[in-house]
């Protein structure tokens, strides 16, 4: 199990690291349209990588945000959107590892 556990790890890593950012100077020298078009691809890239919030943390943002706002926190409409915000992640989890195995 160990050595799978590494693999995945390895594989999420070297994905993170396929985009190049480009440098300030590098920036600075592109045209608008250039600039633009890196700018897309950029966000297309990282859309790939995004994930649902963890229960905790939806509800210790909901929390903070009720606070800052000074407004009333609602436990069981923040509970809620835990709930689907997990299940939504395992669902993704298990897509992933359905892929990873070939369908095995």
């Amino acid at each position: 199990m160990f050595p799978f556990i590494f693999l995945f790890h390895y594989l999420l890593v070297y994905l993170s690291m396929q985009f190049k950012n480009k440098t300030d100077e590098e920036l600075k020298q592109m045209s608008d349209e250039q600039l633009f078009e890196y700018l897309d691809a950029k966000a297309a890239y990282l859309k790939q990588h995004v994930r649902p919030l963890s229960g905790y943390l939806t509800k210790k943002y909901a929390s903070i945000s009720s606070a800052v706002t000074n407004s009333e926190f609602d436990y069981d409409g923040v509970t809620k959107i835990a709930k689907q915000n997990e299940s939504a992640s395992m669902a993704i989890f298990m897509n992933r590892m359905k892929d990873a195995t070939n369908g095995i």
